[in-house]
């Protein structure tokens, strides 16, 4: 994370210590967190609480639980994951009891659309074509003054994540950019990974016509 606060993903490195990690998340039938796209997330989820309150969290499609654990270990009031897949939720539900972190979370099976009420930080690190699914009622989960952090899709489709934004009343606030790099080309033709925190336009008028540079990191090879 950009302030050097680990969150440890086990099996770990015989070097790395849980002792002084933030958390340590334990993936057995999620999906592993280590991808670019949380490693994003993570950092603009940090950013935002270094400079804004936050009292509930949202992890849509929480897998290990790593987003939603982080917020709470970071000291978020409230953070609820949920995920269709039950597994996923039964491992992010064991990662809190193993971080002393089960009296800020609440873990569930099923989708946002069984979601009630608004929460100051939504999170989605979801396919392209799932997050454009559910963009709008994720929308309608942010507090007037919240802020929406979603990754999971590539640099080829940022025009058509801004185009939604602006339908719904969205502006971006920040974005990052990181190359993931295979043997091979994808089948998207695109290396490059993107993550966005947003927020009602109307809030930020400040941001209005102005589109925030994005910051590239390039990934070794694997």
């Amino acid at each position: 994370m950009p302030s050097g606060r680990q969150v440890l993903i086990t099996p770990a490195f015989f070097w790395e210590s849980p002792e002084k990690a933030l958390c340590v998340v334990r993936t057995a039938g999620a999906f592993h967190p280590s991808h670019v796209t949380t490693q994003m997330c993570l950092a603009l989820l940090e950013q935002r609480l270094a400079t804004h309150g936050c009292e509930t969290l949202l992890d849509v499609g929480c897998g290990s639980g790593i987003l939603a654990l982080t917020g709470a270990a970071l000291g978020v009031g409230r953070c609820v994951g949920l995920d269709i897949d039950p597994r996923a939720v039964r491992r992010a539900r064991a990662n809190a009891r193993s971080n002393a972190l089960e009296a800020r979370t609440l873990w569930f099976t099923g989708s946002c659309a069984a979601v009630r009420g608004t929460f100051d930080c939504v999170l989605a690190n979801l396919r392209f074509e799932v997050l454009m699914e559910l963009l709008e009622a994720l929308v309608r989960l942010l507090a007037k003054d919240g802020v929406l952090i979603l990754s999971g899709f590539q640099d080829i489709h940022w025009y058509e994540v801004i185009a939604e934004f602006r339908r719904l009343g969205l502006m971006p606030l920040h974005e990052l950019a990181r190359d993931h790099s295979f043997y091979d080309v994808p089948p998207s033709g695109s290396f490059t990974w993107m993550a966005v925190a947003a927020g009602r336009a109307r809030q930020h008028p400040q941001a209005a016509g102005k589109r925030s540079s994005a910051t590239r990191h390039r990934d070794l090879p694997g």
